[in-house]
C-alpha cells in the first residue's frame, strides 16, 4: 500500500506544481491587451472627428443651398414680372429682401437679401439684376451673388 500512497501523493505534487508554473506571477494586462486597447480608441477618435468635418460641411453646402435657392427664386419673379413693370433699385443701395417676400431666409442665420435693377449700359431695354445673399455661419460672413440680364423682349 506504501506504493499506491507514494503515486497517490506525486500526482498530487505534480498537480500543484503545475497549478504554480501555469499561474501568472503578476497581475495586469498582457502587451496584446494594450495594443488592441489603443487600436480601437485611436479609430474610434478618428471617427468621430471625420464624422464633425462631414457635419460641418453638410451644414455648408446646405446653407448655401438655401442662398442660391433664394437668388433663383428672385431672378425668376423678376423674369416673369413685366419688363415696363420692374422695381426701380438702382446700385449700390438697391432693395432689401424681407422675409415676406421671401420666406426661405429665415432658415439662414443672420440673414439678408439685396435686390439691384440697374440699366445695361446705358440701354434702357436691358437691365442688369444682381441678387445678393448675406449669412453670417460660425461668425463669418458668406455671400451668395447671382446676376442676370434681362431684357424688354425676353431672355
Amino acid at each position: 500500500m506504501p506504493s499506491l500512497w507514494r503515486t497517490v501523493n506525486r500526482k498530487q505534487e505534480t498537480r500543484k506544481n503545475f497549478d504554480k508554473n501555469c499561474q501568472l506571477s503578476k497581475p495586469g494586462f498582457t502587451l496584446i491587451e494594450i495594443a488592441l486597447s489603443l487600436v480601437f480608441i485611436l479609430a474610434m477618435i478618428v471617427i468621430l472627428l471625420t464624422a464633425s468635418g462631414t457635419f460641418r460641411t453638410t451644414r455648408k453646402g446646405n446653407l448655401q443651398g438655401i442662398a442660391t435657392k433664394i437668388a433663383s427664386r428672385q431672378i425668376e419673379n423678376l423674369r416673369n414680372t413685366a419688363f415696363a413693370s420692374l422695381p426701380t433699385c438702382p446700385s449700390p443701395t438697391g432693395c432689401n429682401i424681407d422675409i415676406v417676400q421671401e420666406p426661405d431666409l429665415a432658415k439662414l442665420p443672420s440673414a439678408s437679401a439685396i435686390k439691384t435693377l440697374d440699366d445695361y449700359e446705358s440701354s434702357t431695354k436691358i437691365k442688369q439684376v444682381l441678387i445678393k445673399v448675406n449669412w453670417t455661419e460660425n461668425t463669418a460672413p458668406q455671400e451668395i451673388k447671382i446676376e442676370t440680364l434681362i431684357s424688354e423682349n425676353g431672355l
